[in-house]
């Protein structure tokens, strides 16, 4: 049985290991925001989503996390709609995300049903990197 949550204080450690992208003020943010969650099955945790808000008008996914041993399982499927139906519930009419285009990501959130809407190249990444390709649904 899995349970999906808002993150908490005590999640600290495990967030930390899975997400070094942060640092410790913005995850106190993402708590106090309620703009994280915690994918739990029988109290152990094995994923984590966290969002922001782009151009302060649209929820996007950040990133979407699950542990290795339950990804191909649906754990990743049912972390994203618990997101995307708190985000209806909020009033917000449209979600994003965004994935390089060589990863398995990609096909994933196509699945979930959301459209490319344009892609990125950063400058300083040009000569190493993937196109990120931003994707929108609609909810």
């Amino acid at each position: 049985m899995y349970q999906i949550r808002y993150t908490q204080d005590t999640d600290k450690e495990f967030w930390f290991t899975v997400d070094k992208s942060i640092d410790e003020l913005t995850f106190e943010n993402k708590v106090r925001d309620f703009q994280s969650y915690i994918f739990e099955e029988t109290y152990r945790k094995i994923g984590l989503l966290r969002y922001s808000l782009f151009g302060d008008r649209f929820p996007f996914c950040n990133l979407l996390y699950i542990s290795e041993t339950y990804r191909h399982q649906g754990c990743g499927k049912a972390l994203l709609n618990y997101w995307e139906q708190d985000m209806k519930s909020r009033g917000y009419r449209c979600v994003m995300v965004s994935s390089q285009v060589t990863d398995d990501a990609h096909c994933f959130y196509r699945g979930m049903g959301y459209q490319e809407i344009g892609s990125l190249l950063l400058p300083e990444d040009r000569t190493n990197s993937t196109m990120e390709i931003f994707m929108l649904k609609t909810l």
